[in-house]
């Protein structure tokens, strides 16, 4: 438009990165030198024009965290130019101060605001206030950068995890395959091994020495052994790759089931099982939840205490929106110090010698509550004896 002045005020902090602009539009060349002197202080962007038409264009290049608006201008007044600034969702929520040489009727002061406008300022202006009002804008829009920064950086930081996590999902899935796919496959040759070590034996039992008998069943006993914990890690491998379905269980029929399994190792082992009544019914796999209860309960047999017959306590505790079963035996215990070591993979705290077993047990029961997106722990168990206990999701009564 002919006449009209688009200048860019720089100041010393232009370069900052918290630098705002405000918007001066006026066609005062007077007037813009005013406000500019009394807002230089603030040390912003301050950006002046002469025409609405040029506001509007420059609204088009870059934001701005207020603008001061003439009322009077020729071929625009403010409140056009406010309104087609308002026609923009880009910018309606810009501030906007109308700057007025006239006493304002109540009439334009009402139109005013329904366009849009914060305040109204009339000339001559008083420095401090124009410089208080338009310092609330400044801030309010650095503290809005801000946030839309962290913001970003918030969403750049979730898209990095979210990354990691699908990039670690998919090798945790690799390596479980891998994993299984190993183990599988050391069968075949471990199998082939213990059938030719006892044919070996049978056949030629007799032409072997004390020494070379007693090393054939040590090789026997390890080959077991060996096939033991490979059956074990197949299965721990499964429990990560398997499907998952979710459904009422009642502990009750689990704890019936996986008594009876044991019933002929309770014998040979002169065990007692005692079992609290409960009508507790757990969200779970039932199959899963089965496993768990025979482990522990393997667990509770197996760690009997010298010259003492090994005595289980079964019972449900029902919590707001949980249950804990607890398994509580009489056995030698475990030290505090070992209670997270014991979920390890192949973690032992005693030698085959002493007590059998793969130290695959526990790692199967954690794995498995872990799927059934539970908790399991150990709790003290004064003055001996070890007290399991796994926490699952409550479900409503079958």
């Amino acid at each position: 438009m002919p006449g009209s002045i688009s200048t860019t005020v720089p100041t010393p902090s232009e370069a900052s990165s918290d630098q705002v602009n405000i918007l001066l539009v006026d066609d005062s060349p007077e007037k813009l030198l005013a406000q500019e002197s009394i807002l230089a202080d603030l040390g912003q962007n301050l950006v002046k024009v002469s025409s609405g038409a040029e506001a509007l264009r420059r609204l088009l290049k870059e934001d701005f965290a207020v603008i001061l608006l003439d009322v009077n201008m020729p071929h625009m007044d403010g409140y056009e130019v406010a309104e087609l600034i308002r026609q923009r969702p880009a910018y309606e929520r810009v501030p906007i101060i109308f700057v007025t040489s006239y006493s304002n009727t109540e009439t334009d002061v009402s139109r005013g605001y329904a366009l849009g406008a914060v305040d109204y300022i009339t000339t001559p202006i008083v420095a401090q206030v124009l410089r208080s009002k338009v310092s609330v804008f400044v801030e309010l829009a650095k503290h809005r950068r801000s946030l839309a920064r962290q913001a970003e950086s918030l969403a750049t930081m979730n898209q990095e995890l979210i990354r990691r996590a699908e990039a670690l999902a998919q090798a945790n899935s690799e390596l479980q395959a891998f994993s299984y796919s190993i183990a599988h496959d050391l069968r075949a040759p471990l199998r082939a091994m213990e059938g030719l070590l006892t044919a070996l034996i049978e056949d030629h039992i007799k032409e072997m020495s004390p020494d070379g008998h007693t090393y054939a069943e040590r090789i026997s006993k390890a080959a077991r052994r060996l096939d033991r914990m490979i059956q074990e890690l197949l299965h721990y491998s499964r429990i990560s790759l398997a499907e998952m379905e979710f459904k009422p269980v009642r502990v009750d029929a689990v704890l019936t089931e996986a008594l009876a399994h044991f019933e002929q190792t309770l014998k040979d082992n002169n065990a007692t099982v005692k079992v609290k009544p409960s009508h507790a019914t757990v969200l779970a796999n039932y199959t899963l939840l089965q496993q768990v209860v025979a482990n522990l309960l393997s667990n509770a047999i197996k760690f009997a205490a010298p010259g003492r017959p090994p005595v289980v306590h079964i019972w449900c505790e029902s919590l707001p929106h949980t249950v804990k079963l607890w398994v509580e035996d009489n056995g030698i215990g475990i030290e505090p110090s070992h209670h997270e070591r014991i979920f390890r993979v192949f973690e032992r705290l005693h030698g085959p010698d002493d007590y059998e077993g793969t130290g695959i047990g526990l790692a199967v029961v954690q794995k498995a509550v872990a799927r059934l997106e539970g908790k399991v722990g150990i709790a003290p168990n004064e003055p001996h004896g070890t007290r399991f206990y796994v926490e699952l999701k409550k479900a409503q009564p079958m």
